[in-house]
């Protein structure tokens, strides 16, 4: 992540609309997983099962959100240097991120394949191509935003929707405590949506027009949401799914 190279007149905007979506994406996904994970030991909600490899996985999704945050407030205040340096630890949290997130979407202990939930949402062969997208995706953005590392708008653009991309468990969560009647999965997909609906404003009202990142990322977005589920659903996926879960 780079210094902004935007006109003077929006680099202080940028700076506050950036680092505000980095804490915003920060605390929804400590509100999502606070119930079961942060918060675990302090409420009589059921205590999921955490395995050694979940928690590691847990703990470097929160590190990445830190890492945005930190980030994001290095730009804001005027040290790229050191936001190059971390920039580093970035990557390696990123690959690392997403070998824990592909290992504990087919190892996940919490779903179980029977006659009553096969072919919906609650079938791990149908259910594991949501987490697998989300990770998917974020390996795409991160990697198209560190190939930009040079181009501080195109950049921090595509780290942010890399980000929107990982928040769907978390989002889930919440939609599961507020809205039982909607699955978790599906209103997580439309809750990330405000997040990128934020940054679409933001483009529209500050630079007038929509910048080529948002457009090309977030469209790529959009587009994978209902192709999830279309896909999640059909034989094809569901034998590949009994295939990779075993």
């Amino acid at each position: 992540m780079t210094t902004s190279v935007a006109p003077q007149a929006h680099v202080q905007t940028d700076r506050i609309f950036f680092t505000g979506m980095a804490v915003a994406m920060a605390a929804t996904a400590f509100v999502g997983f606070a119930p079961t994970y942060y918060l675990a030991g302090l409420n009589d909600a059921p205590t999921p099962v955490l395995t050694p490899t979940v928690h590691l996985h847990g703990g470097l999704c929160t590190a990445w959100m830190l890492l945005l945050v930190t980030q994001t407030g290095l730009i804001a205040s005027g040290r790229p240097d050191i936001h190059r340096v971390t920039g580093l630890a970035g990557v390696v949290l990123a690959l690392a991120t997403l070998a824990t997130g592909v290992f504990v979407a087919l190892e996940s202990q919490r779903r179980v394949h029977t006659a009553a939930n096969a072919g919906t949402l609650a079938d791990p062969y149908v259910f594991v191509m949501f987490p697998l997208a989300a990770v998917g995706l974020f390996a795409l953005y991160v990697a198209a935003g560190v190939a930009n590392r040079n181009r501080p708008d195109v950049h921090k653009r595509l780290m942010l929707i890399a980000t929107m991309s990982l928040l769907g468990p978390a989002l889930a969560r919440i939609v599961t405590r507020t809205t039982p009647g909607i699955p978790g999965a599906i209103g997580a997909l439309l809750l990330v949506d405000v997040f990128l609906l934020a940054l679409v404003a933001y483009d529209l009202l500050v630079r007038g027009r929509l910048h080529p990142a948002t457009l090309w990322g977030g469209g790529l977005l959009l587009v994978s949401e209902p192709l999830r589920v279309a896909i999640a659903f059909t034989e094809p996926w569901q034998a590949f799914g009994r295939l990779l879960m075993g």
